[in-house]
């Protein structure tokens, strides 16, 4: 079927298997980035950045931390069935991998839709950990706020009472500041 272009000359005949593609300003830098890192990463046998993107959201995030995907080896090109190699920081989480074997591929083969991993193998040495949240550090009260609001809690009767609005009242200026 061939119809009018909606751009352009309004005469020209275009076909519509070719769809008339047009651009405007920058193209997303993870277009460009997922571009590049599908071809780095295919000759590791991943066919999908996906699963490296989405590791701590397919194995959670306490296995995440020490384990990491280092390539996917098939048997022929039926890109199912493969042998998932992957690195673990240490020894503990080698036998927690091992351990949790079964589990860990059901997840990955829930991920994928297929039984795209048949089995792991196991590969100890260094892996750089992800750290854990960083604790939000709190500013020093000035004494003069400290002052004050000790005056504010000493009407208060019941000792317990006075020390835990001490505490609460310490928590809010320290948010506040």
């Amino acid at each position: 079927m061939i119809n009018l272009c909606p751009v352009g000359n309004m005469t020209e005949k275009c076909s519509m298997t070719q769809p008339v593609q047009r651009y405007q300003g920058l193209s997303s830098l993870t277009r460009s980035v997922r571009a590049v890192s599908k071809a780095a990463l295919g000759a590791r046998g991943f066919s999908n950045v996906d699963i490296i993107e989405n590791w701590a959201d397919i194995l959670g995030p306490d296995l995440s931390r020490g384990i990491a995907p280092v390539k996917i080896v098939f048997k022929n090109e039926s890109r199912s069935h493969g042998v998932l190699h992957v690195k673990s920081s240490g020894g503990a989480f080698a036998m927690l991998c091992e351990h949790q074997k079964g589990r860990i591929l059901d997840r990955i083969n829930t991920y994928f839709g297929y039984p795209a991993v048949e089995s792991l193998k196991i590969i100890q040495g260094a892996l750089k950990l992800k750290a854990d949240e960083p604790i939000a550090c709190f500013k020093k009260i000035p004494k003069q706020q400290k002052v004050a609001l000790e005056k504010k809690v000493a009407l208060i009767e019941d000792e317990d009472l006075r020390r835990q609005m001490y505490e609460i009242g310490l928590a809010l200026i320290q948010k506040n500041l």
